[in-house]
């Protein structure tokens, strides 16, 4: 029940590549999510592996057997100076173990299994170090980008 009234919240208040006013937002909207190619049947499993691609990910935080195994991509699998992470669920602690840069781009999975993964998600969102976030209701993608202001989109795929 949980899920489903934070998917229509999440609908009322989403929107396309029209509502962002990020360029760089904006091409990760348009030229990676919103693209035709089916990576994947999950979802947000979908949106990682065609933002893997987008991004040219070269290091990568994954401890989740499945993606690693749908993961095409020569990618040196560490937790330091990482290019891409993933978490399957919102966990501050395992978040800031992850040791980032500027371009580095976080997806966390299950934001809205309960609430106590959206009250750590909230939690995330308010990190000094999070810039940006594209919530796609089947997870979300974290950007630490200096050059940006600090905004956060709910995007519909």
């Amino acid at each position: 029940m949980f899920q489903t009234l934070a998917h229509l919240r999440f609908l009322l208040k989403a929107t396309n590549q029209h509502g962002v006013h990020s360029p760089f937002i904006y091409n990760y909207v348009t030229k990676c999510l919103y693209k035709k190619e089916k990576l994947h049947r999950n979802k947000g499993f979908n949106v990682i592996l065609k933002s893997i691609s987008y991004f040219n990910v070269k290091t990568a935080f994954v401890t989740n057997k499945e993606l690693k195994k749908h993961i095409k991509n020569n990618i040196n699998y560490t937790n330091t100076n990482v290019d891409f992470g993933y978490l399957n669920t919102p966990d501050l602690a395992v978040f800031n173990s992850i040791n980032y840069h500027n371009n580095t781009m976080v997806f966390i999975h299950n934001i809205y299994k309960n609430k106590q993964t959206k009250q750590v998600w909230e939690q995330i969102k308010l990190l000094n170090k999070v810039t940006v976030t594209v919530d796609v209701f089947y997870g979300a993608a974290v950007f630490f980008r200096k050059e940006q202001a600090k905004e956060h989109f709910k995007i519909r795929l």
